[in-house]
């Protein structure tokens, strides 16, 4: 059985496994699906998926955080979300991908999900903030960030793309900032 990491109005996160290999390649055989993840154009290869999910298995292991598995309650693959480091600025980022169907059957997933992700962030890590960049062409996914409460840094290149870099503190830190 699989440690439940979110359980939450018909969507669950647990952590990936290796024998999710198949269902991440499945999902990034369409391009459109990380089409703002990355600046490699196409389907992704399999060895590409699979050091996506090597990296995730380190990650889980290193930090005890990484992207999840998120199911509907039928058990249906939805995608991915959840946390890595960012090597361009050495911290934690958020990121999700979930197919076209997910999407086009749950129009608030990334919401929910993410609202999800970040109250189980603040209270299983000690970070005082999390950030997401976004491609500076990416709209849904700048407005999505707006929605959940980030605001915008800086402006950078993240993994050969141009990206606007949104940060959100802790809820204790936003607390000090306001009382100070």
């Amino acid at each position: 059985m699989q440690h439940i990491v979110i359980d939450t109005e018909g969507v669950r996160l647990t952590p990936l496994s290796a024998t999710d290999l198949s269902l991440l390649a499945d999902l990034h055989a369409d391009p459109a699906v990380h089409r703002y993840l990355s600046s490699a154009h196409g389907a992704w290869s399999l060895d590409k998926v699979s050091t996506f999910l090597d990296d995730t298995l380190a990650d889980q292991e290193r930090h005890g955080l990484s992207a999840f598995k998120v199911t509907d309650e039928n058990n249906t693959f939805l995608g991915w979300a959840g946390f890595s480091p960012l090597e361009e600025t050495s911290e934690i980022a958020m990121r999700w991908c979930f197919s076209k169907d997910a999407r086009a059957k749950h129009s608030d997933l990334t919401l929910k999900v993410s609202r999800e992700l970040i109250d189980w962030f603040f209270e299983n890590t000690y970070f005082s903030h999390i950030v997401v960049p976004v491609r500076t062409d990416d709209r849904n996914a700048r407005s999505t960030v707006q929605d959940l409460g980030f605001v915008y840094r800086e402006s950078r290149r993240i993994e050969d793309m141009p990206c606007d870099v949104f940060q959100l503190l802790s809820p204790s830190l936003r607390s000090y900032l306001v009382s100070a």
